[in-house]
């Protein structure tokens, strides 16, 4: 393998390659990313001044976070969306507490609707829209999608190729196509999250070196959405209850009633249980509030444990905290349960 480095070219030899290269943002060949006052999700990090305006195209989680992010400091936002819903994959719920949030912050978003056309005018970004209307602000953020970084790798040299979005093919080892060389993270594409791709990665050695320990990454992870507030996703959502024809019953514990939300100002977050009303077990988690990426992992627990929702009847919170909304979320629960019967 050769390397380039600041001292020049390197040699290098090893019995395993893991390829960790991540990703870099996906830039339309349509959008003028050289001009100043348009961005994408990785060079808008080095801006020099806040916009006065901003457009952001993408309403998955990088474009949700940055226009919280933008929004928190005061510059006018504006969310655009190809889907009639964000981030379609959290509970419904979820999302609907979010987009109130992110409406209190001031963003607008239009969704349903595509862009066609970015142009800069004297005074600021021109988009127009699928429905043939525009839209301008000073500046515009494209968040809508990311590629593997392998241009420079020379995968060819080795008989390996990437697809048209930059992620190279791997099998459940994370070995690529060559026996010895694996791959890990954004560069293999879905679910490209820093807490999986660091999971991807032991994983991989584990296979490599003929560790026992860990030979696979865990079915379900957690999902972590840094907005504001943030939100974190654990397990079955209620629609996918409705899909898999689960029998369930939901659980809230409102950061209102809760003397660590009161506390802290909080008092729009909520600890959402899911649970099957046949076996009483937890089987999803859904939070979103201050500190709700942390919170998440009590019901993930819970969830990898196959306990009951009994368990945090049982449990003995610190007082006050937010983790003893899953108590209340608990015994609104055990209501629900209660009125099945």
């Amino acid at each position: 393998m050769s390397v380039d480095s600041p001292t020049g070219e390197r040699r290098l030899s090893a019995d395993f390659i893991l390829l960790a290269t991540g990703s870099k943002p996906h830039r339309p060949a349509d959008i003028d990313f050289a001009d100043t006052w348009i961005h994408d999700s990785d060079e808008i990090l080095t801006i020099n001044d806040l916009p006065t305006s901003l457009t952001i195209l993408g309403g998955g989680v990088i474009g949700c976070e940055y226009a919280c992010m933008f929004a928190a400091l005061g510059v006018k936002v504006t969310l655009v969306d190809a889907r009639s819903e964000i981030l379609p994959f959290l509970d419904a719920e979820i999302v609907t507490r979010l987009k109130a949030a992110m409406n209190k912050l001031g963003i607008q978003m239009l969704q349903g609707q595509r862009w066609t056309t970015v142009v800069r005018s004297p005074t600021g970004v021109v988009t127009t829209l699928s429905d043939g209307s525009t839209l301008e602000n000073q500046q515009l953020l494209f968040a809508a999608g990311r590629s593997g970084c392998v241009s420079e790798l020379g995968l060819e040299t080795v008989g390996l190729v990437a697809d048209a979005r930059g992620c190279i093919p791997v099998d459940a080892e994370y070995r690529t196509r060559v026996p010895n060389i694996f791959a890990a993270g954004d560069v293999i594409g879905f679910p490209a999250l820093a807490s999986v791709s660091m999971e991807q990665g032991r994983v991989a050695m584990c296979h490599a070196f003929g560790f026992g320990y860990k030979t696979a990454v865990a079915a379900t992870m957690p999902y972590g959405i840094y907005t504001i507030p943030e939100v974190s996703s654990f397990g079955e959502t209620e629609e996918s209850c409705q899909q898999k024809k689960i029998d369930y019953v939901v659980g809230r514990g409102l950061f209102e009633n809760n003397a660590r939300g009161k506390i802290t100002g909080d008092l729009e977050g909520i600890t959402k249980l899911i649970v099957d009303a046949s076996s009483r077990k937890l089987i999803g988690v859904h939070v979103i509030g201050e500190r709700a990426t942390e919170l998440v992992h009590i019901g993930q627990t819970a969830i990898h444990m196959a306990a009951t929702v009994d368990v945090f009847i049982d449990m003995v919170f610190n007082y006050p905290t937010l983790a003893e909304s899953y108590k209340y979320a608990a015994y609104h629960c055990l209501v629900a349960l209660a009125t099945k019967q």
